[in-house]
C-alpha cells in the first residue's frame, strides 16, 4: 500500500508500509503460514524510529568517505586484506572455529600451516574467503548480482565443501527434515524450503520498487539485514546456515555500492556481540509482536559502530602520510649526518606511547646501524634538536611524535 508523498516527501518512508509488491495467495495454504506467521515478507517502515534512520544517515555518510578516500596503493591493499581477514574469521568464529584474526589473515596471504586435526578450521575459513573474494571478482566484472535462490545455494555449497558433513546436511541443497535452531526456535517446515527460498529472492529483488531513487540506498541496508534474519528463520539447510546469511549480507551490500571494507563489518559486529546476535534474532521469532525492527536496530547500531573504527584506521593512515611528509619538508635538503640521523629518528617513533630514551637506538637496524659506536648523549643531542624543533615531547616516560600537529581542524571543545 502506497500513499502519495506530500511536496517535500518526508513522508514516503512511512506511507510504504509495504515492501515487496502483493502478498501471495499461496502462503495461506502453506504450514510455515501457521508454524511460522512471522514470515510475511513484508516490512513496515513506520517500526523504524529517529534513530534508525539517524544511523542509516551515518552509515550511507561514512560509506561514502570509505568510498572517496585518497590512500597510496599499497595502504589500500592493507586495509582490504585487514577487513577480509576480519570477515572471514568472524562469521567462522561465531560457529565455533578457533582459529585467529592473525591466523586467518595468514592463510589469506597463504602463510598457514596447520596441523592434521586443526586443518578443517583452515578449510571453514578458506570456504568463506573464496566465497567473497567471488562477489568481489564478480561485480568488477560487471556480472548480473541479482540473488537467486540458486546463487543461496551456491553459497552454502561454497561454506561447507571439503567439510565432513553433519547428518542429513548435503551442501547446497535444502534440507528435508525438521531443525531446531539453537534451542531457541524451530526452522521453517522442510516442505516449504524450496518455495520459501523463491520467494525471499522475488522479494527482496523487488523491495526498493516503490521506492523514489533517493531512497533505494538506505532500503538496501535494510534489504541485507532482513535478507540474513529471513534465511536465519527458514533455515532452508541442514548446516551452515549462519555462514550462508552473511555471505548473502556480504553480496548484497557490496552489489548496492558500499566499499568492500564495510560489507564485512556485520559480520564483525555480530561475531564481537555473539550474545546480543543470538538474543535479537531468538526475540524475533519468540516475542509475539516478532521485533523484526529490534533485530534491524541492532545491526544498524553495529554498522555504525564499526565504520568509525573504520574511519579511525584510515585517518591513521592519512595522519602518518601527512606527518611522514611533513618531518620531510622539514628537513628538506639536509645532507649532515646528525640531521639525517634525526629525520629517521622522529619517523621511526611509535606515535601511540612514549618510547623510553634508552630503546632509541634499537628501533630498526638503520638506526642501530648509525648508533653504532655513539655515546648516548649523541642521542639526548638529537632528542634536544628535535624537541626544539617541536617534532617530539619529552618526558620521564620517554619521547612520542607530536604528530597530532597534522590535526588540522579540531573542536576548540568537544562535547
Amino acid at each position: 500500500m502506497t500513499t502519495r508523498p506530500d511536496k517535500q516527501g518526508v513522508k514516503i518512508a512511512l506511507t510504504l508500509v509495504r515492501v515487496g509488491g502483493a502478498v501471495d495467495r499461496e502462503q495461506d495454504n502453506r504450514e510455515y503460514a501457521k508454524t511460522h506467521p512471522w514470515i510475511t515478507f513484508r516490512f513496515s517502515f513506520k517500526k523504524l524510529n529517529e534513530i534508525n534512520w539517524m544511523r542509516i544517515g551515518e552509515s550511507l555518510s561514512k560509506s561514502d568517505h570509505i568510498a572517496g578516500v585518497p590512500l597510496a596503493p599499497a595502504v589500500a591493499q592493507e586495509l582490504h586484506i585487514i577487513y577480509l581477514a576480519k570477515g572471514v574469521h568472524a562469521t567462522t568464529q561465531i560457529e565455533g572455529n578457533t582459529l585467529t584474526e592473525d591466523e586467518v589473515r595468514q592463510q589469506l596471504q597463504g602463510e598457514l600451516k596447520l596441523p592434521e586435526s586443526q586443518e578443517y578450521l583452515g578449510i571453514e575459513t578458506k570456504n568463506i574467503a573464496d566465497a567473497c573474494l567471488m562477489v568481489i571478482q564478480e561485480l568488477a566484472d560487471g556480472k548480473d548480482m541479482t540473488l537467486t535462490a540458486e546463487r543461496i545455494k551456491l553459497f552454502n555449497k561454497m561454506v561447507l565443501a571439503g567439510l565432513d558433513p553433519e547428518e542429513g546436511a548435503v551442501p547446497g541443497e535444502v534440507r528435508t527434515h525438521s531443525v531446531v535452531v539453537g534451542n531457541a526456535y524451530r526452522g521453517a517446515p522442510a516442505e516449504d524450503g524450496e518455495y520459501l527460498l523463491a520467494r525471499l529472492c522475488d522479494w527482496l529483488r523487488d523491495f526498493c520498487d516503490h521506492l523514489p531513487q533517493r531512497y533505494h540506498r538506505p532500503a538496501k541496508i535494510l534489504r541485507a539485514v532482513l535478507a540474513h534474519l529471513y534465511i536465519a528463520w527458514i533455515h532452508p539447510f541442514g548446516n551452515g546456515n549462519g555462514r550462508t546469511a552473511r555471505l548473502i549480507e556480504f553480496q548484497l551490500l557490496a552489489d548496492a555500492g558500499f566499499p568492500t571494507p564495510a560489507c564485512h563489518l556485520l559480520s564483525n559486529y555480530y561475531n564481537r556481540t555473539k550474545t546480543k546476535y543470538y538474543a535479537a534474532l531468538a526475540e524475533t521469532s519468540r516475542n509475539p509482536t516478532h521485533p523484526v525492527e529490534h533485530f534491524i536496530s541492532y545491526a544498524l547500531d553495529g554498522l555504525v559502530e564499526e565504520l568509525r573504527e573504520v574511519m579511525k584506521k584510515i585517518r591513521h593512515f592519512q595522519m602518518m602520510v601527512a606527518w611522514t611528509n611533513y618531518v620531510h619538508q622539514r628537513y628538506a635538503g639536509v645532507r649532515s649526518e646528525a640531521r639525517v640521523r634525526q629525520r629517521e629518528l622522529v619517523l621511526c617513533l611509535d606515535p601511540g606511547r612514549h618510547t623510553p630514551v634508552a630503546d632509541l637506538r634499537r628501533l630498526t637496524p638503520s638506526l642501530a646501524e648509525k648508533y653504532a659506536g655513539k655515546q648516548q648523549k649523541t642521542i639526548s643531542r638529537d632528542v634536544n634538536s628535535l624537541e626544539a624543533a617541536g617534532l617530539v615531547q619529552h618526558t620521564r616516560a620517554g619521547v612520542r611524535p607530536m604528530i597530532e600537529k597534522m590535526e588540522a581542524f579540531l573542536p576548540i571543545r568537544q562535547s
